[in-house]
């Protein structure tokens, strides 16, 4: 079973920034993100559901204006039921953050479902003699969004995202297609290139005849982007399923799989992130960590 959560946490977490600049311009722009420091996720009561609730990605900065620190929160909804009392759950996250550090916060809500709903993104509290509250919170609903508007943006999170957007059975080659062409454009280091990829490969994985479909594109590109992308790993050179997804789990297995985790952690832990969070976004085991810091 896919593990949504821990993909898009990873995504979000190694490109914070770009998630911003291709989804949230205003906010991207109005933040000094040299100063973020990812915090721990914390567990809340549901009082919905009586359990408890994890805010998936928390991350402090401040805003270049004032110079006064603010709290981000992103929450990733998958589940595809309709999910009734969600604005009153993403309330529940925001005034327990707010609580605990007593700073702004901004909530993001991702809808990362295939479909087209209407999520409501406000919370009201009112009585027939007063309109006590209303909360909102920025959304973005992926299952609704045109892939061809991000075909060209050169950003690594918008070309993953791609894999989760709104497109017919037909354009599939031609997404898949697109994000080939800016990741072999953009300069990341191979771990970076692996997790981008299998992000994708996740949500789109071509079969043998889209495969052969998209061989043949490639094979038109201009010489100097053909041989980029060609050049760039991804696992169209199987040109089979079956062989595709055996090499695909026998290379999940290997050293260089392993060092590209290592990588991973290592900047994570330079970017102060808890053992925890790192374990559960690299596969790695915490005493693993704790060895690459010696």
């Amino acid at each position: 079973m896919t593990d949504h959560d821990r993909l898009f946490k990873e995504l979000l977490h190694n490109f914070f920034d770009e998630f911003l600049e291709a989804f949230f311009p205003e906010v991207f722009h109005a933040l000094d993100l040299s100063h973020k420091k990812f915090l721990s996720e914390e567990l809340f009561p549901d009082l919905i559901d009586g359990d408890k609730k994890r805010a998936d990605v928390i991350a402090e900065t401040r805003f270049k204006e004032n110079r006064k620190d603010c709290v981000l929160i992103i929450h990733i909804e998958a589940q595809n039921t309709h999910q009734e009392h969600f604005p009153q759950r993403m309330f529940t996250y925001f005034s327990m953050i707010y609580l605990k550090f007593r700073k702004p916060v901004l909530p993001i809500a991702i809808f990362s479902y295939d479909g087209g709903r209407d999520e409501p993104n406000e919370f009201v509290i009112k009585t027939p003699f007063l309109d006590a509250m209303t909360f909102r919170f920025l959304k973005m609903e992926l299952g609704k969004m045109n892939w061809r508007v991000f075909m060209h943006s050169n950003n690594p999170v918008s070309a993953a995202l791609m894999s989760k957007m709104n497109y017919k059975k037909k354009e599939r080659v031609a997404v898949r297609l697109a994000f080939l062409r800016q990741m072999a454009g953009l300069q990341l280091d191979e771990a970076r290139s692996s997790m981008i990829n299998g992000f994708f490969e996740t949500y789109l994985n071509l079969n043998e005849n889209e495969v052969d479909q998209l061989m043949k594109e490639v094979r038109e590109l201009p010489k100097d982007e053909r041989e980029q992308v060609i050049k760039w790993p991804n696992s169209f050179y199987d040109r089979g399923v079956k062989k595709g997804k055996a090499e695909g789990m026998a290379e999940g297995k290997t050293e260089g799989k392993i060092e590209a985790q290592k990588e991973m952690a290592l900047r994570m832990l330079q970017k102060q992130m808890d053992l925890h969070t790192i374990s559960e976004l690299t596969g790695l085991s915490i005493k693993e960590i704790i060895n690459l810091k010696k």
